[in-house]
């Protein structure tokens, strides 16, 4: 398990021990259809390894209607 910080759709930042995105949604309870998750300005997926001190963003996703 990693320590890292979150901030979910433009709250407050929290320290959260996980291994990856989907288990900082688990633990928080957050849904993540139509979120774009970010570790460090980077885009990655819900499996992806977290190591200490790394930053989690999970924000909405733009919506586009065709």
């Amino acid at each position: 398990m990693a320590k890292v910080l979150v901030q979910t759709f433009g709250g407050t930042v929290k320290t959260v021990d996980a291994s990856s995105p989907a288990s900082i949604a688990e633990q928080l309870g957050i849904s993540v259809e139509n979120a774009t998750i970010t570790v460090n300005s980077d885009k990655v997926a819900l499996d992806s390894d977290l190591r200490d001190d790394d930053f989690v963003s999970f924000t909405t996703s733009k919506v586009t209607s065709g």
